[in-house]
């Protein structure tokens, strides 16, 4: 949505939306205003105290069996918790994440200390030239925490919804403290490390982003169909105050990065350790948060009335007793029945998952069985879905329960149908496919360079050719020479690594059934690879790139490949 307006733009988009936020901390801690609307004389405002209620003790909000006191309160927390935090979750799965990576504002003020120069650096020394130099520091992909940050940001949540119950539900100083403190950690960790890591290695929002954003969000851009730009999507950018265009200012701290291509890193990070439980384990949690205010309180009324978010006393009552269920309680303490309940919800989610991961293996299509791939990415679109319909049946609901009638019934619909349609574009979708589209890109540029015959296109133009389309015209060339097929295809892989479709490494295997319908053999891979190493060595030796060798099972076939000279082909169809 927001990948073409400017940097410039966006940047004063979140300075201000920034401030805001900081206006927001502040009142947290004083709050001269917002009271007046809760005052009983306010009949005006929705959120308006009514004595009648909450002094009868047959109408009051009940924490057990007791009335639970209320008086004029500031709404900065209900404003927080029940307005800004579920608009955030409908931004992710509508707009999608590169919307939401744009505005952020815990993302932008974790770059300040990149902006005032203060990163950390370390020496490097070049192996070739001897030379030293200065470089910021990034998170290795192979390090522990690049191997296992979504365990890492899991846990961080799980904590942060524990505190959040415990501390900062109710009490605005522990909320203004929490924020302000996470706002020190992300710049803590942005002076540590560049890039974005803060958002991708630490932050627990963004599992939740994973969660919502699967493949693709609902209105946001897909990369690998537009035209090829320097930055994409959320890509980390800056203006070059030479020429005042935008340019990438990417350090590739993730690879490969849902701020370049969410829809590729969804693919390749579909079994990263602790995936599922991300995705499986965050329904729980919703679950589970929700559902233990009535398992504390007893009824629903304490949740969906908005009591929480102005409890005077939540800090005295974390050792209280923690469950209380069908008019018992259970001699737990709060500090721990919550993490109890977190945990058997987690789990029950989870182990739910996996049933349903292997009861979609089961599922034929076109009479091929499911592979365990496509099985287990229909499985994290349905819990996917099932956790957006649920936090929008709780999330926000202690707001928009106060609004008329007709105003709810629309905003209910709106839920229901943007899921809805979010479920019908994604549960379809294949690794296969996106693929298919990435490749069709860089094999439209090739054959525009070809002298086909008209007749081929039925009138239209190759732009025009859907992906499906321009595979079954590639077999055309299957009549051409072998020096023009191979042409073509050095074309397309050259493309490929240069988008990041690819890397050298894994270009084999990913261009494996384009080497099938040109009719080329495994050996003109590495041919190509030569030919690129020989035009464009800096794709070899740019930050993350493989090292190219060419070696393969057939040296001789090989040889023999590269030592043929890579000519301009000729654009005449092949003698049958």
């Amino acid at each position: 949505m927001l990948h073409n307006v400017s940097e410039t733009t966006m940047h004063r988009v979140r300075w201000l939306l920034t401030l805001g936020w900081l206006v927001l901390i502040a009142s947290f801690f004083y709050d001269p205003i917002t009271p007046m609307f809760t005052t009983p004389e306010a009949v005006g405002s929705p959120f308006h105290l009514q004595p009648e209620i909450y002094l009868d003790p047959a109408k009051c909000t009940k924490i057990r069996e007791a009335c639970l006191p209320e008086q004029p309160f500031s709404m900065s927390a209900i404003m927080w918790w029940a307005m800004i935090v579920p608009a955030g979750i409908f931004i992710l799965l509508v707009l999608g994440h590169e919307f939401w990576r744009r505005i952020c504002p815990l993302s932008f003020m974790s770059q300040i200390p990149r902006a005032l120069g203060l990163q950390r650096k370390r020496k490097v020394v070049d192996p070739i030239t001897g030379e030293a130099r200065w470089e910021v520091v990034v998170i290795g992909e192979k390090s522990w925490l690049g191997r296992n940050h979504l365990y890492v940001q899991f846990s961080l949540f799980v904590l942060g919804l524990w505190l959040r119950i415990l501390f900062v539900n109710s009490d605005r100083v522990a909320l203004g403290s929490f924020l302000l403190f996470s706002i020190s950690c992300s710049m803590f960790v942005g002076f540590l490390y560049a890039g974005k890591s803060w958002c991708q290695y630490f932050c627990p929002m963004a599992i939740v982003q994973t969660v919502y954003t699967g493949p693709r969000s609902l209105l946001g851009s897909q990369n690998h169909l537009q035209p090829k730009a320097a930055v994409t999507q959320s890509m980390c950018r800056m203006v070059d105050p030479k020429t005042g265009k935008e340019q990438s200012a990417c350090v590739s701290c993730k690879s490969p990065c849902i701020d370049i291509d969410a829809e590729k890193t969804y693919w390749a990070e579909l079994n990263k350790p602790g995936r599922r439980l991300v995705q499986y384990g965050y329904l729980g949690m919703v679950i589970a948060f929700y559902l233990y205010y009535y398992l504390y309180a007893g009824n629903w009324d304490y949740y969906f009335t908005g009591a929480w978010t102005h409890e005077e006393d939540q800090l005295a009552k974390i050792m209280d007793t923690g469950f209380y269920i069908y008019g018992h309680t259970i001699p737990i303490p709060k500090i721990a029945a919550v993490f109890i309940t977190y945990f058997v919800l987690v789990a029950i989610t989870y182990t739910i998952g996996i049933i349903v991961e292997k009861l979609c293996r089961r599922i034929t299509f076109r009479g091929r069985p499911v592979s365990a791939e496509q099985a287990q990415h229909i499985a994290f679109t349905l819990f996917t879905i099932v956790s957006f319909w649920t936090f929008f049946s709780y999330g926000a609901r202690p707001s928009l329960n106060r609004l008329p009638y007709w105003p709810l019934l629309a905003f209910n619909a709106l839920i229901v149908l943007v899921g809805s349609l979010w479920l019908y574009r994604t549960i379809k979708r294949t690794h296969g496919q996106y693929e298919r589209e990435n490749m069709a890109n860089s094999l439209r540029k090739q054959l525009h360079k070809l002298e086909l015959d008209p007749s081929l296109l039925d009138g239209r133009s190759i732009d025009e050719l859907t992906p499906d389309e321009i595979y079954t015209l590639v077999k055309v060339l299957q009549g051409f020479s072998q020096q023009l097929r191979l042409h073509t295809y050095t074309g397309v892989v050259l493309d490929l690594l240069q988008q990041q479709a690819t890397d050298t490494s894994s270009s084999f295997e990913f261009c494996q059934k384009l080497r099938q319908d040109l009719k080329l053999k495994d050996a003109d891979h590495f041919a190509a690879l030569e030919a690129i190493a020989a035009t464009h060595p800096q794709i070899f030796t740019a930050a993350g790139a493989q090292p190219f060798s060419p070696q393969i099972h057939d040296e001789d076939t090989m040889a023999r490949t590269i030592a043929r000279p890579l000519k301009k082909p000729s654009t005449k169809r092949a003698r049958s």
